[in-house]
């Protein structure tokens, strides 16, 4: 039993995680088929694996292996689909992930959230939140939500930037969160608008890269320290900003144990860039052994920090940054608000229609203020008629933009890059602050 329960515990000591990786792998071959077929085919059993360290043993797996075999594949035996939480990713890395979580996961994760975000600053409750830039999915549908004394206020992606200040001056927010991008385009908005917003007790950046002057942004609008996340759809919080040394994250080993590879799938020494591949330690009904974020970082040293943690070390060195789109008439937009036009137009309620099978991956490139090109890698169900109706929802965006789709055999980045689903290829206001801020840099040293 203390085997089985040590996953929920919320903040786990080294032999913590050895023990829930044992369980976690023995669990996953012995009940869910994905696994099981793909240990056997590599010839390893997980008794093999007694603590991290052997976790290289392992293969590791990508998102679109996990998903081929659909959820007979990659659940467990035991679970039940219609009585569980479900999540989605938004796919801007290349394919979507469909999660699934019972409810003490759900709820484990969600306590992990809260326990990242307080070695940050005290968090009072009752809990007033502000979701910026928030995808309207899964359970996420309702502007306002409650929980108990706790409310939570969603600024939905694509909402009216009037509407998104009025809604925040209302709500007087105790914690604000979003991914960068978002924030920027709120940030951005008060300040032109000569606005002083509530000050929120903190503010959480997350999902994507949070680049220095973004930060900067952030801090002198909303008044208050922005603390960066890790976080991801697929296990929730990563890792979290070091309280004494910004630039440094502290893994949060109560809900993965992160390894950084090399391009052979090989474990790097500390202090070498490499991918970011992480196994769940929770989430039995889907797990995620040596899953392959598509992120880079760099492991540092462990050692005792400032801060009074004492554990791994790491730093983000490429992740989720954004490319703002450029419309013909000057306005800028997140590559998301573009991302979502694009896959809202796929048939995914038509009976029989899997993303895969018609598309294995896509990439969206603005070329000119009013050229949209999309490379897209064929699946073998795949037909042009997809394509007239993402055209119609990009005139959404502005009249004049115009769409190419090129077929190409693959889209994988050049050696030590990641992919991204969108790129903007214009100058745009972040991609001006980012060099202005990279410049001064250069200038200081």
């Amino acid at each position: 039993m203390i085997c089985a329960w040590s996953r929920f515990l919320p903040r786990k000591t080294m032999e913590d995680v050895n023990r829930s990786v044992r369980s976690m792998l023995s669990y996953a071959y012995h009940h869910v088929p994905f696994y099981r077929e793909l240990y056997d085919r590599a010839g390893v059993h997980p008794d093999l694996v007694r603590s991290v360290d052997d976790l290289p043993l392992l293969p590791v797996i990508s998102r679109l292996e996990l998903m081929a075999g659909g959820p007979a594949s990659y659940l467990n035996r035991k679970a039940n689909p219609e009585k569980l939480t479900v999540k989605h990713t938004t796919g801007t890395t290349g394919n979507p992930v469909t999660v699934y979580m019972n409810f003490a996961e759900q709820a484990f994760r969600k306590i992990t959230m809260m326990d990242a975000y307080s070695r940050n600053t005290w968090i009072k409750f009752p809990l007033r939140a502000l979701d910026v830039g928030t995808e309207r999915k899964d359970a996420a549908t309702t502007l306002v939500s409650r929980t108990g004394p706790h409310k939570r206020v969603r600024l939905f992606r694509g909402m009216p930037m009037d509407e998104q200040i009025d809604l925040l001056f209302k709500t007087r927010p105790s914690l604000i969160a979003g991914r960068p991008s978002t924030l920027w385009e709120l940030a951005l908005a008060l300040s032109t608008r000569g606005l002083t917003p509530p000050r929120p007790a903190i503010l959480i950046s997350n999902v994507e890269m949070l680049f220095p002057h973004v930060r900067r942004l952030l801090e002198d609008v909303f008044r208050c320290k922005v603390h960066d996340c890790y976080n991801c759809e697929e296990a929730g919080n990563l890792a979290w900003q070091c309280p004494k040394h910004p630039d440094r994250m502290h893994p949060n080993t109560a809900v993965v144990w992160i390894e950084i590879l090399d391009a052979n799938n090989r474990p790097l020494p500390f202090g070498r860039e490499g991918r970011v591949v992480i196994t769940n330690l929770f989430n039995r009904t889907m797990p995620f052994i040596r899953y392959s974020m598509g992120d880079r970082a760099v492991l540092l040293d462990w050692e005792k920090c400032d801060c009074g943690h004492h554990g791994p070390v790491m730093r983000l060195t490429e992740g989720r940054s954004e490319n703002f789109i450029v419309l013909p008439d000057g306005r800028e937009v997140s590559p998301r608000i573009v991302f979502d036009l694009v896959n809202r137009a796929f048939p995914y309620d038509t009976p029989g229609w899997n993303m895969i099978d018609a598309i294995r991956t896509f990439q969206i490139i603005q070329e000119t203020e009013k050229l949209i090109v999309i490379k897209v890698v064929p699946g073998p169900a795949y037909s042009d008629s997809l394509w007239p109706k993402v055209e119609r929802n990009l005139s959404e965006l502005h009249p004049a933009l115009r769409l190419n789709v090129e077929l190409v055999d693959d889209l994988t980045p050049a050696p030590g890059k990641k992919f991204h689903q969108v790129l903007g290829k214009l100058g745009s206001r972040w991609t001006r602050a980012m060099e202005n801020v990279n410049a001064t840099a250069g200038e200081q040293k």
